[in-house]
C-alpha cells in the first residue's frame, strides 16, 4: 500500500481498504446467517479466523491484479459492475477451494460461501452506488442557476454513446429528458432506460411539456433540409442546439463546449447542392490554371479545389499582399506536391498581366477578382469601373491572344436589373465577355451568377457575427430585404462545372431555392449565439443603403433558359451582344481616365445600360464626354 508525501491515504488507497472491510463484513454476515439458519449456537472461532485470513488474502490479491481500487467510482458503468461481480465470484470460488485443503474440523460449511457471495456483492456494489449518489447530490447542491433539461436528437450508436458520456460525467448541469429520432420503429421504446419519441410527433409540444432548454444533435444521417426544418422549429423556441460531429469529442469526458455549434449554412432550408466532380477532375489534370482574386473567399476555394483535382500548375493572382501570403503558406502546407505561382498584381495593369500570360500561358482562367461592396462602390464608381470592367476586358483580350481554352467570369445576381454601381459594372462586364465570345470561338467564355455566398468577405454573415460578438445591436437595412444564398463550396462547384460544360457565351446559375429574409437570418444567428432576439440582443433597422434593392433576380427577361445534366444547374443564353457593343463600353470609360466625378461615371453607366436604375439629385450634371486629351488607340483584335 502506497502513501503520498503527506502520509495520508490517497482516494484509491481508501477504496482498497474500504472494500476489504466490506469483504470481511460480507463473509462475517454470511457466517452469522448460515449458522443461525442451521440453528447452530456455537461459532467455530478457529475456523472463522483461518477463513478470514485466506479470504482477505485472496481479495487483496484480486483487487491488486485487476486494479479494482484504481477505477474512479463516479465513472462506473454497467460493464464495470459486471466485472466487479465476476471478481467477487472468483474470490469466493478460490476461497472455497482452499478451504478444502484445511483439516475437516477447520472447514466452514459450503453454504457460507454462497451466501457470502451475494452479501459481499451487495455491499461492494451498494457502496459504489451510494458514493456516486452522494457525489452527484453534493455537486448539484453547489450548482448555481436552474437545471438544464436536455433532449438528444438521434437514438443510434452516436446518441447512445453521448448518453453514456453524460451519465458517466458529473461535470455538467444537464438532466437528460429523452431521445427523439426520425425512425418511427424506435418511438415508444426505451434505450439505456431513456424513452425515445418520434421527432415529428408534435416536437413543439414535447419541448414545452418537458421544459427542454437544450438539444444535442447526434445524427450524422440527418439531411440538410431536415436539419434546417428542425432548427427552424427549435430556434424559434429559444432552444440552444449543439451537434456532435464525431465520437472523438466524447472519448475523455462529456463537455458541451467541445461540441460543434450549429453552422449558419444549416439554415438555408434546402439540400446542399452536390455535383459529381469526376468529369471536372478529368479535364483539369495536367492543365495550367490562372485564378484572379485568388486570395479572396471565392478565389481561394477555387484554388483549393483545383489543387485537389491535381492541376499541373495553379497561378494565383491577387492584389492583397497579406491575403496572398496567407494563402501561400496554407497551400505549401496542405498541397506540397502541387505547383503554385503566387503573383502580387493588379488586374488593371495590362502590362503586368501580359507578362503573366506570356510566362505561364494558362489553359483555364477563373476571373474572381472584383470590387463588390455596394455602398463603397457608390462613392467610388471609377474604382468599380477600372476593376470590374476594364480589368475584365484586359483579361478577356489576353485570354484570346494566348489562346486559352476556357474563361469563366464570376458575376453576381446584382447584375440583373442593377440598382447599384457594383451590379451595373458586373452587368457591363457580362456584355463584354459575351461580345468577345461571339467572335472568338477558340476561347470558350462562360459566366456564373451567384447569390450571396455565406461566409464570403462580402456577405452579411461576417458583419452579423462581429456585431453579435460586440453585444449588438444587429443592423438590418429593411424588414422585407431578401437574398438568395449559397455556400462557398456550392459557388466553387458551379464555377468549375461551368468551365467544363461551357460551349461559349452561357450564363450558369444554381437553383438556390427560395430567397431568405435578411431579418430572419439575423434572428437565427442571434439565437445560434445563445441570445434571445429583442430581449438579450436587439435588431435595428437602419434603412436601405445606397444602391441596394429589396430583392434580387437571377435572369433577365431576354435570356432563354435550357436544361442541363443536373437539375440544380440552369443555363441561359442571350443574343444581341457583339464585339462592337463591348468596344463602345470600353471606349466610353477610357475617355474618363483620371476623372473622379462620381455622378459623371453613374450617368455614363446609365447611358450604356438603360435598365440601370439611377437615383441622382436633380442638380446632377448632364453627361459630357468632352475631354482635353485624345483616347488611347487599342487593337481590340489582339
Amino acid at each position: 500500500m502506497k502513501f503520498n508525501s503527506k502520509n495520508s491515504f490517497r482516494p484509491s488507497d481508501l477504496v482498497l481498504v474500504g472494500d476489504q472491510v466490506l469483504i470481511v463484513l460480507g463473509l462475517g454476515s454470511a457466517i452469522f446467517a448460515t449458522y443461525r439458519i442451521l440453528n447452530i449456537s456455537v461459532f467455530p472461532l478457529q475456523s472463522i479466523l483461518y477463513q478470514v485470513i485466506i479470504h482477505l488474502s485472496l481479495a487483496v490479491l484480486a483487487w491488486t491484479i485487476f486494479k479494482v481500487y484504481k477505477k474512479v467510482i463516479r465513472f462506473f458503468n454497467s460493464t464495470d459492475y459486471l466485472n466487479l461481480i465476476g471478481i467477487v465470484l472468483l474470490i469466493h470460488v478460490l476461497s472455497l477451494g482452499l478451504t478444502r485443503l484445511l483439516p475437516i474440523h477447520l472447514r466452514l460449511k459450503p453454504e457460507v460461501f454462497l451466501i457470502s457471495f451475494f452479501i459481499t456483492s451487495l455491499y461492494i456494489i451498494g457502496s459504489r452506488l451510494l458514493i456516486s449518489y452522494l457525489y452527484t447530490y453534493y455537486r448539484k447542491a453547489k450548482k448555481i442557476g436552474p437545471e438544464k433539461r436536455l433532449l438528444i436528437y438521434g437514438a443510434g450508436h452516436l446518441g447512445v454513446f453521448l448518453k453514456k458520456s453524460i451519465t458517466n460525467s458529473q461535470d455538467h448541469d444537464f438532466r437528460l429528458m429523452g431521445f427523439i429520432d426520425d425512425d418511427k420503429n424506435k418511438a415508444g421504446r426505451y434505450i439505456e432506460g431513456v424513452k425515445v419519441t418520434a421527432a415529428d410527433d408534435n416536437l413543439e409540444k414535447l419541448i414545452i411539456d418537458k421544459e427542454i432548454t437544450d438539444i444535442i444533435i447526434a445524427n450524422k444521417a440527418l439531411t440538410p433540409a431536415r436539419k434546417s426544418k428542425f432548427l427552424e422549429t427549435t430556434l424559434k423556441m429559444n432552444i440552444k442546439v449543439k451537434e456532435i460531429t464525431s465520437i472523438k469529442s466524447l472519448l475523455s469526458n462529456f463537455n458541451i463546449d467541445k461540441l460543434a455549434s450549429i453552422d449558419i449554412n444549416d439554415l438555408m432550408n434546402r439540400e446542399v447542392i452536390e455535383l459529381y466532380g469526376k468529369n471536372v477532375a478529368d479535364k483539369i489534370v495536367g492543365k495550367t490554371m490562372l485564378v484572379t482574386g485568388a486570395a479572396g473567399s471565392i478565389g481561394s476555394e477555387i484554388v483549393r479545389k483545383l489543387a485537389k483535382h491535381n492541376a499541373s500548375l495553379v497561378v494565383c493572382v491577387d492584389f492583397s499582399e497579406s491575403a496572398l501570403y496567407d494563402l501561400q503558406q496554407e497551400l505549401k502546407r496542405t498541397h506540397p506536391n502541387i505547383a503554385f505561382k503566387f503573383i502580387l498584381a493588379d488586374i488593371r495593369n495590362e502590362e503586368m498581366l501580359n507578362q503573366v500570360f506570356e510566362t505561364y500561358n494558362p489553359n483555364f482562367i477563373y476571373h474572381a477578382a472584383a470590387y463588390k461592396h455596394v455602398p463603397l462602390m457608390e462613392q467610388f464608381p471609377w474604382q468599380a469601373v477600372q476593376t470590374n470592367i476594364i480589368g475584365t476586358w484586359q483579361l478577356v483580350k489576353l485570354a484570346i491572344k494566348y489562346k486559352a481554352e476556357k474563361f469563366v467570369f464570376i458575376s453576381s445576381d446584382k447584375a440583373v436589373h442593377p440598382t447599384s454601381v457594383m451590379g451595373a459594372t458586373k452587368r457591363l462586364a457580362e456584355i463584354i465577355v459575351r461580345g468577345y465570345s461571339e467572335t472568338n470561338p477558340c476561347t470558350q467564355f462562360a459566366i456564373t451568377r451567384f447569390g450571396n455566398v455565406l461566409g464570403s468577405n462580402g456577405s452579411v454573415v461576417p458583419l452579423f457575427k462581429k456585431q453579435i460578438q460586440q453585444g449588438g445591436p444587429v443592423t438590418v437595412t429593411h424588414p422585407d430585404m431578401t437574398r438568395y444564398f449559397m455556400t462557398i463550396g456550392e459557388a466553387c462547384q458551379l464555377v468549375l462545372e461551368a468551365s467544363i460544360m461551357s460551349k461559349g457565351g452561357e450564363v450558369f446559375v444554381f437553383d438556390m431555392g427560395k430567397p431568405i429574409k435578411i431579418v430572419d437570418l439575423a434572428t437565427n444567428m442571434i439565437r445560434l449565439a445563445g441570445y434571445t432576439p429583442d430581449v438579450d440582443m436587439h435588431i435595428k433597422f437602419v434603412g436601405e443603403r445606397p444602391g441596394e434593392k429589396l430583392y434580387e433576380e437571377l435572369f433577365l427577361e431576354t435570356e432563354k433558359l435550357r436544361e442541363t445534366h443536373h437539375e440544380k444547374i440552369m443555363i441561359s443564353t442571350e443574343l444581341g451582344h457583339d464585339i462592337s457593343e463591348a468596344e463602345k463600353i470600353i471606349q466610353s470609360f477610357l475617355v474618363l481616365e483620371n476623372n473622379f466625378d462620381a455622378d459623371l461615371f453613374k450617368l455614363t453607366i446609365k447611358s450604356l445600360l438603360p435598365e440601370y436604375k439611377l437615383n441622382l439629385p436633380v442638380e446632377a450634371k448632364a453627361v459630357t464626354l468632352k475631354t482635353t486629351f485624345k483616347p488611347k488607340e487599342y487593337n481590340y483584335q489582339n
